[in-house]
């Protein structure tokens, strides 16, 4: 099984240094259909088999299209989803088998920050009650110390104390980021699912984020879940890449070598589709044929043949699994035909990589804005405190 193997290449790490395991999930969501079609009831494999292990203080970057399962496997990992089937282990126990006071002390150490900062924080609340809610439910903090606890918190993520008498509407977006940051730490988790936390931000503000993402991983120690598709920030932040299409993952590695080696044709896909600020390789980027293969009815073999300009017949009637790549160590492929420089003479379907793109090529913008931001530090005279004292002003 690819679960086995994958557990396997990763063995050198000594079993204490993994803090979260996911082994063989799987999420089927059920599709609504008329009682005539009830006996043939249809189900989308949102989430079919994943398997990883998340490592103390280290990043672990999931990415892929919109619609992979990115999300929902992180919600997987922090209860909001139940499974349909595997096991999701910290510190090496199954947090599905176990329940009352033992499982809430596990589930404070799992926390998540949501991909839209507004929609996650209750406009009616004040900062200060949406920080110190947590911590004043779960005993951790009483009302006499709560306040200093959010000031500390607010320290952290480079906003002035004078924003937690504010709500979240008097925020912009990057601000209201750092908030659900704040929140996500005010109960000292171990682990953090960073669920597309800078999608929706503009770049110099997701290198602002990103580069206090880290900072606040050196300073505590915390471990990250990253999900998102946009390569250039998941390359920077992460240790190791895992790229998941159609519910399962194809590729996994350490993250340079992911990067600028990619061994599947999909991970390839992903980091060419990066736009470039190059003129000459603007209308170089070639989209692949085909569609989407549906969740619902899922195709026979490999999952991404339709679209693979090296698909062979083997590839349309078997499923290839997650298999180590010979001379790279830690990095594993599940593919017939893995991409490697003499992919061309080697693949018995396609000569196409012979005109291949530089992968390197493109996030010039994000690369650019992290490096004029990279701190030790937040910044806390930044624009959220010119924003709130504006307002302030008024």
């Amino acid at each position: 099984m690819s679960e086995n193997k994958f557990t396997q290449a990763a063995a050198s790490s000594s079993a204490s240094d993994v803090i979260l395991e996911a082994k063989n999930l799987k999420k089927y969501f059920p599709i609504r259909q008329s009682a005539l079609l009830a006996k043939n009831r249809k189900v989308l494999h949102a989430v079919d088999g994943v398997s990883f292990q998340l490592h103390r203080g280290k990043t672990l970057g999931l990415v892929g299209e919109s619609g992979c399962g990115k999300s929902t496997t992180g919600r997987l990992l922090v209860g909001i989803e139940k499974p349909t089937e595997g096991e999701v282990l910290y510190q090496g126990k199954d947090l599905l088998q176990i329940k009352g006071e033992e499982f809430r002390k596990a589930r404070l150490n799992l926390q998540m920050i949501f991909q839209d900062p507004y929609a996650s924080l209750n406009p009616r609340k004040r900062v200060i009650d949406i920080l110190s809610a947590p911590m004043l439910y779960h005993g951790l903090e009483t009302k006499d110390t709560v306040n200093r606890r959010v000031d500390e918190l607010l320290d952290l993520v480079g906003l002035p104390h004078s924003a937690k008498v504010r709500y979240p509407h008097e925020f912009s977006g990057g601000q209201r980021q750092r908030i659900t940051i704040a929140r996500a730490l005010a109960l000292k988790p171990e682990v953090i699912v960073c669920d597309e936390p800078v999608s929706a931000l503009d770049a110099s503000i997701q290198a602002q984020i990103l580069n206090l993402l880290r900072s606040l991983q050196k300073d505590l120690g915390v471990a990250y879940l990253f999900i998102a598709h946009g390569l250039g920030a998941v390359h920077y932040i992460s240790d190791e890449i895992a790229v998941m299409y159609l519910g399962k993952i194809v590729e996994t590695g350490e993250a340079s070598d992911v990067f600028h080696h990619p061994a599947h044709p999909y991970a390839q896909l992903l980091i060419r589709a990066v736009p470039s600020t190059n003129p000459d390789l603007r209308d170089a980027f070639h989209v692949p044929d085909g569609e989407v293969p549906s969740a619902i009815d899922l195709p026979r073999g490999c999952r991404f043949a339709a679209r693979c300009p090296y698909a062979t017949d083997r590839c349309r009637q078997e499923e290839p699994t997650l298999q180590p790549l010979e001379g790279r160590p830690g990095h594993m492929c599940a593919c017939f035909y893995p991409i490697t420089e003499n992919t061309a003479d080697n693949n018995p379907a396609s000569d196409a990589s012979k005109d291949s793109i530089p992968l390197n090529s493109g996030n010039e913008g994000l690369l650019s804005a992290m490096n004029s931001q990279k701190t030790v530090h937040p910044i806390k005279t930044t624009c959220a405190e010119t924003d709130v004292a504006g307002k302030e002003g008024r």
